[in-house]
């Protein structure tokens, strides 16, 4: 690293604990940024989450008073329910595990989220064949994501409630598109956080969101326009999300392409493409681990 990039790096972090210092973070996420176990000794222990997802937000949690909201994936998880994690040498955030009944869990995520909408988003379905939305579909959708969905935003609303300063929201990615809509229908507008949803996966033109029912669609386009800054990983998927509102919302709906903006129901949705870094200091640090370089030495 040069002296100008040092100089950089050190004025970035200082605006950002500038800004957090007003403010306090929740990131909602499928995944937490840990996954509690119970060893053989019968103690709970954790390991890191897995995925880019937690690899980003982490290297930010450093810098603010965070809370993480994810669904319990192990019984430990569960068990634990919420407290504070010492997720590293730097970073210390506040876990909070949604538990979620099995079948529940399931619906949500294993018949909707993938590969309903996952693969919707990737156009990756067979269209002529697939998929087929029947009885248990909708099952799926009313009593695990929609259910799912309103849990998690239940979290983030008490979350909300018991936090000193303003809160920023930060909801990530398709298994929680319902959840800005709960927020908003819950909170008068005073006690509303701040909420940015980003969504990891592409975001296909408005042609291929016809497969979905109108009432999924229309509450997926409906929540993701009750943010306030909704960002993509390319500003294709950005446009691609504008001309799906504009082609597949009723009522008043006005775009403004070039200023990258929706507003639907009296509310000005903020549309930008984001293109999600690395954590650069810790894959610095996993390249120099022994591990690394045994592999390295088997390689080459």
């Amino acid at each position: 690293m040069n002296e100008l990039e040092s100089e950089n790096g050190l004025k970035c972090n200082g605006l950002w604990e500038m800004f957090f210092a007003q403010r306090a973070l929740v990131i909602a996420a499928n995944r937490g940024p840990v996954k509690f176990f119970k060893a053989e000794d019968g103690q709970r222990n954790f390991r890191r989450g897995e995925g880019g997802l937690v690899t980003a937000l982490l290297g930010l949690c450093r810098y603010a008073s965070a809370s993480w909201i994810a669904s319990a994936q192990t019984e430990a998880d569960a068990d634990f329910g919420n407290a504070d994690v010492q997720v590293d040498a730097q970073t210390k955030i506040n876990v909070h595990f949604v538990p979620f009944e099995e079948d529940v869990y399931d619906a949500y995520y294993n018949v909707i989220s993938n590969p309903l909408l996952w693969f919707l988003q990737h156009s990756m379905w067979d269209v002529p064949r697939v998929p087929v939305i029947d009885r248990a579909t909708w099952k799926a959708w009313d009593e695990g994501y929609v259910l799912a969905n309103q849990r998690f935003a239940e979290a983030i609303i008490a979350q909300v409630k018991a936090n000193s300063q303003p809160t920023l929201v930060m909801v990530q990615d398709y298994q929680l598109y319902l959840v800005p809509h709960f927020i908003r229908k819950a909170l008068k507008p005073r006690e509303r956080p701040v909420i940015l949803h980003f969504v990891h996966i592409p975001w296909p033109g408005p042609e291929y969101w016809s497969i979905l029912p109108p009432r999924m669609r229309t509450a997926i386009l409906e929540s993701l326009c009750a943010v306030d800054l909704l960002g993509f990983q390319t500003e294709g998927d950005a446009l691609n999300f504008m001309r799906t509102c504009r082609y597949h919302l009723t009522g008043r709906v006005g775009v403004k392409y070039n200023k990258g903006r929706v507003w639907y129901r009296n509310h000005t949705t903020y549309v930008r493409d984001f293109p999600i870094s690395i954590d650069v200091e810790a894959l610095k640090t996993a390249a120099r681990s022994h591990e690394v370089m045994n592999y390295r030495r088997e390689l080459e």
